[in-house]
């Protein structure tokens, strides 16, 4: 079912000629690159949210109670537990963002734009609204009004609609659409994250959800602490009737609260999660995120387009089967 798209929301008049380079240097500087804006993060600052989490608060916080039952020898080998997961998580990142930043500079889009009167090739990030460019047998750059001539165009990772369509002046070719044939004049009317696909990859970035790596451990170690509160106060209440020393008391309480915490579980987590990323690196699927791979386990419902998404969007034909006699 071929879905409707709604018009760009940037509309930018343009003349023939296309623009001079200062105007479209100022429109750049206004509008931006023509790209989905990534989030960076400073890598100090990527290393430190390892250690801003529920999983590593458990190894913290058993840290902290170790330090102070005197346990120094159990608090360093704690420590080191909660090094090697961070390590183990920065490594695999750094990693598959390397792979994926030399997969971006391999895949840099040239268009043909006007420019001071002159077609010129450029990188489709400069691209800003009012450009004139060429669209013809690549990827749209940009979300485009059709000038002059007619394209085949391929919008099915937009409209989930297989068989391409024909644009003709006056119609929009969206960013991400692929020109099947033909060749036309189009004028850029919406950039970056102003474009159809750039509006729903924005709302894709700003999704947050909880990572079900952290629920799964959360739940067991608020299993634990129940049940371990349970057995503190009973055994607090049995030091009192016996006349125990609060001094006595106290380490006795925090020995038995470590026991409710699973030192080697979050571990157990990284170290599979990183297996894991591995094997499916060797079958062409790069993991940015560790936790995406126990997201991706704990998924019970996938709702997916199939067009493009789980077929190859190809009409093929798949068996000839003869004509009998008799058949009408």
């Amino acid at each position: 079912m071929d879905v409707p798209l709604v018009e760009p929301a940037i509309t930018a008049a343009s003349t023939p000629s296309g623009l001079s380079s200062a105007e479209a240097s100022r429109r750049l500087l206004n509008f931006g690159p023509n790209r989905v804006v990534e989030e960076r993060v400073q890598p100090l600052a990527r290393v430190m949210a390892h250690f801003w989490a529920p999983v590593p608060w458990m190894l913290e916080a058993t840290i902290a109670l170790q330090v102070t039952i005197g346990e120094r020898l159990e608090a360093l080998m704690i420590a080191t537990l909660l090094l090697l997961n961070v390590g183990l998580g920065v490594f695999q990142e750094n990693r598959a963002n390397a792979a994926l930043a030399l997969l971006k500079q391999r895949l840099v889009l040239k268009v043909q734009v006007k420019r001071d009167g002159a077609w010129v090739e450029a990188p489709a990030a400069d691209l800003v609204p009012g450009d004139i460019v060429q669209a013809s047998l690549s990827v749209v750059p940009a979300d485009l009004r059709i000038i002059a001539g007619t394209v085949l165009l391929d919008q099915s990772m937009l409209t989930g609609e297989s068989i391409p369509a024909e644009a003709e002046p006056g119609k929009i070719a969206y960013a991400g659409a692929l020109v099947r044939r033909g060749e036309a004049t189009a004028e850029v009317v919406a950039t970056g994250a102003r474009t159809y696909f750039g509006r729903a990859a924005e709302l894709v970035r700003i999704a947050h959800v909880e990572s079900s790596e952290q629920q799964a451990v959360l739940g067991v170690v608020r299993n634990l602490t129940i049940v371990n509160f349970a057995i503190v106060i009973g055994m607090v209440a049995y030091a009192h009737a016996i006349g125990m020393s609060t001094t006595r008391i106290i380490p006795l309480v925090l020995t038995a609260l470590l026991s409710a915490v699973p030192v080697a579980l979050p571990a157990t987590f990284t170290l599979a999660a990183t297996l894991g990323a591995k094997a499916l690196a060797l079958k062409g699927v790069l993991l940015t995120r560790l936790s995406a791979l126990h997201e991706a386990a704990m998924i019970d419902v996938l709702c997916a387009d199939k067009t493009g998404t789980l077929t190859a969007n190809e009409l093929i034909v798949s068996a000839v089967l003869p004509v009998k006699e008799g058949w009408s």
